[in-house]
């Protein structure tokens, strides 16, 4: 094998690697379904915010890894008003329900919203320009159009 190879081989396992999911994050993505019946970003009307959106928000607003995963497992056990940080989707759907599961349980689905690459919620996005339209809401479909135009070509 030549350098070339070597480093054409060496770029193709980092990629493949570099997005790679931990092992608590598999085991997160098989518990997955248990938020995707509300976070699912075709359902119309809407139940929950799409997880892209949601993931975006405990990032910006956690320290690290660790804090994203206890910040959502703490808020999924007891969401309040206080503790919400999507507070555009609480006027619109409200508070989600607490989730009675197990912390080691909410922590792997957690770890796996953390790590994994969600697409845009193109769909979500799309309903919503309808939606508001519909109800006469000019504000809401441009935000929602201009989201289209920046994330979904």
């Amino acid at each position: 094998m030549n350098k070339s190879q070597f480093l054409l081989l060496a770029v193709s396992l980092f990629s493949v690697n570099s997005y790679a999911l931990s092992p608590v994050a598999e085991e997160g993505k098989t518990l997955y379904p248990t938020c995707h019946v509300c976070h699912n970003q075709e359902m119309d009307p809407p139940l929950g915010p799409p997880m892209w959106g949601v993931q975006r928000r405990y990032k910006n607003n956690s320290l690290d890894s660790e804090d994203f995963v206890q910040s959502m497992v703490d808020f999924v056990k007891n969401p309040t008003l206080q503790t919400a940080i999507h507070h555009e989707a609480v006027d619109q759907l409200g508070l989600m329900p607490p989730l009675p599961l197990p912390d080691e349980m909410l922590s792997k689905i957690s770890t796996y919203i953390q790590e994994e690459s969600f697409p845009p919620p193109c769909a979500h996005w799309r309903i919503a320009v309808k939606r508001a339209t519909e109800r006469g809401d000019a504000e809401h479909a441009l935000k929602d159009q201009q989201m289209l135009n920046r994330f979904c070509k």
